[in-house]
Order: structure tokens, then sequence, then C-alpha cells
């Protein structure tokens, strides 16, 4: 065989290798629609939920916070599954940082909970035990996405981080109920624009 038939092979052969290595990165990469579009709905549904039961013409009978935690509780199974999901089996340093930010995300909340708790039980209530509540678990949402946004140097996460510590901020001074009409709006709206986003860089990809 000569060398300019042998040529054609090896293109053809590499073509072949670097076909199924990205088949294969794909198989294990996190469906960023998914993990930011079940986020979006816990959120913008979630909390509109948690406003028209404690808004201004609220009615104390509807089930808010039972509709907001169940949100909130199937958005982590959804997340937790499909992460789970895509990258079992995989190994090397990706592997070991997504397990380090595995355990990040339930330390962060635990801790973040029992702050709140504390801060609950020395007296706070109405107005202020609303801003504590909310304000504590979703900073450490805003810090979690940051620092991996800087970790995987993923630029969305980074600027999704960095907004949903600006709307607690904004919904803070808000207050009142209209505190969760806020972070329904700026905040479900900040894990929809993601959503849009991914799906979008998703389409551009070859």
């Amino acid at each position: 065989m000569s060398d300019d038939d042998r040529a054609p092979d090896l293109a053809e052969s590499w073509a072949l290798i670097e076909s199924e290595r990205e088949r294969a990165r794909r198989s294990v990469r996190v469906d960023e629609r998914v993990v930011y579009g079940v986020w979006a709905l816990a959120w913008g549904i979630g909390y509109l939920a948690l406003f028209v039961w404690a808004g201004p013409e609220g009615q104390p009978g509807l089930p808010g916070p039972i509709v907001f935690g169940v949100l909130i509780v199937a958005a982590i199974v959804v997340t937790v599954a499909h992460i789970e999901g895509r990258t079992r089996g995989t190994g090397g340093p990706d592997a070991e940082t997504n397990t380090m930010l595995g355990w990040a995300w339930p330390l962060g909340f635990i801790g973040s909970s029992l702050t709140a708790g504390a801060i609950g039980r020395a007296g706070i209530e109405g107005d202020a035990a609303a801003i504590v509540y909310n304000g504590l678990p979703c900073l450490v949402v805003a810090c979690l996405y940051m620092g991996t946004g800087a970790a995987l140097r993923d630029r969305r996460q980074l600027v999704l981080g960095g907004w949903i510590a600006v709307v607690v901020g904004i919904a803070s001074f808000v207050g009142g109920a209209h505190l969760y009409l806020a972070m329904a709006v700026l905040g479900g709206g900040g894990f929809a624009v993601a959503t849009v986003a991914a799906a979008r860089d998703r389409a551009a990809r070859p």
C-alpha cells in the first residue's frame, strides 16, 4: 500500500476516534437544560405560592410553604438523579471535583438551617424572620454556584450565582410578602434565562 493510500485511512481512523470521543463526552455531560429548568420551575412556582400565601390579599389557609417545600425537594431529587446518572463510573480529577462539590451543597444547607434555627430560637419573628430564613439558604446557593463556576471555569454558573446573590439582597430590602414575589420573578427568571442559554448552546454544538 502506498503512502497516498495510507493517508486517507489514517485520517478516517482519526476522525472516527474523535467522533467516538465526542459521543462519550456527550453521554456523561450534565444536561444543564434539565438542571436549570427544574430550578426555574421550583423557584418560580414555589415562591409564587409563598407570595399568595403571605401576600397583601394573603390566604393563610393555602399551603404555600408545603407547595414550596415539595417543589424544592423534587428539584433536588431530579438534579441529583440526573447528575449521578450522567457521571456514574467516570473517574479522574473531574469526578473528584464533582464529589467535593456534591458534599458542599448539603453541608452548606445544614449549616444555614442550623443558623436560621438558632436565630429563630433567639426570638426573631415577622418580616425579619422571613428575610433571614429566605436569605441564608439562598446565599449558600449563590456562593456555591459562584464557587463551582470558578472551579470548573463555567461562566454561566458564576454569573448565575452572582445574580442570585444580588436578587437575595434586593428581595430582602423589598421585604414583606413581596420578598417572595421578587424571588419568584427575579430568581426564577434567572434560572429560566440560564435554561434558555443552555438550550441555545446545546443546539449550536455539532
